[in-house]
């Protein structure tokens, strides 16, 4: 298995353990449920999503500025995705 690391915290994990979020192509953020879309993304495991609000770890890699709305609907469907 694959091995990617979390944009937040940078440890290393099997590339199913963490949740995969990518840019759509209408502008939009989503968690990309079966970690294929051929979009600009980045992984985060389950417990960082906190952080990576905290840390601004969305804003430098999409490279605009992230709504609070867009990280609790992420929360929201990280937990439906796993």
């Amino acid at each position: 298995m694959p091995i990617r690391m979390c944009a937040a915290c940078r440890g290393r994990f099997e590339k199913r353990e963490l949740i995969r979020i990518v840019e759509t192509s209408d502008g939009g953020i989503r968690v990309d449920k079966a970690q294929k879309a051929q979009r600009r993304g980045l992984y985060i495991c389950g417990g960082c999503l906190p952080d990576a609000q905290r840390k601004k770890v969305l804003e430098r890699n999409f490279r605009r500025k992230i709504e609070p709305e867009v990280y609790e609907r992420l929360r929201a469907e990280a937990a439906d995705n796993g």
